[in-house]
């Protein structure tokens, strides 16, 4: 007696599970690549500083919030600054709403006031100490020998870093930055 003719056995549930597995890999290689390219670099630290140092205002006001997450407190803590720079120099800066600094010109016509900073401080709230604060942060990475995730949003016509974000890998401790950055044009003269 003649056999039966058996149908041949469809091998489509092959390609359903090759194409899940090739899917699966994008979505775990795709973050990373995007990842490893917003990284901040040296070099686009320098370029930014550059930037500053070529088109940097004598005058301006920086108001900034600072966002931190520690190791020992997952709960983020948040800052705000306020700074003014005139001639280059901060003259002025407000901590979470309370004047910690006040140039000595203008405490002669303000009053007394008791400030916490001495003039050396107040230095480490301009733009070149925040790059100053960032470069830091990057060697201290390099040193550690590995790679935490670091990025970096600067303006494109005067390089102030108006974005940042540091986290340190395998921690919960996370530092953000939010700038603005307000030129102060000093007054025309004449008709």
């Amino acid at each position: 007696m003649p056999r039966p003719l058996s149908r041949p056995r469809s091998r489509r549930w092959i390609w359903f599970f090759l194409v899940l597995a090739l899917l699966s890999a994008l979505a775990i290689v795709v973050p990373i690549v995007y990842n490893l390219g917003i990284q901040l670099h040296p070099e686009q630290l320098a370029g930014a500083r550059r930037r500053w140092q070529e088109n940097a205002p004598a005058d301006y006001d920086l108001a900034y919030l600072v966002k931190r997450t520690e190791r020992d407190n997952p709960t983020p803590t948040e800052q705000e600054y306020f700074v003014q720079v005139r001639a280059g120099q901060v003259v002025f800066v407000v901590e979470d709403g309370e004047v910690v600094y006040l140039d000595p010109g203008l405490a002669a016509v303000t009053g007394p006031v008791f400030l916490a900073l001495s003039s050396a401080e107040a230095k480490r709230f301009g733009v070149p100490a925040l790059f100053e604060e960032i470069e830091a942060m990057l060697s201290c990475e390099a040193s550690r020998r590995r790679r935490d995730f670091a990025t970096a949003q600067f303006d494109p016509r005067d390089g102030h870093p108006y974005h940042f974000v540091f986290r340190v890998r395998g921690t919960s401790e996370r530092l953000e930055w939010n700038i603005k950055l307000t030129r102060i044009e000093p007054p025309r003269r004449g008709p």
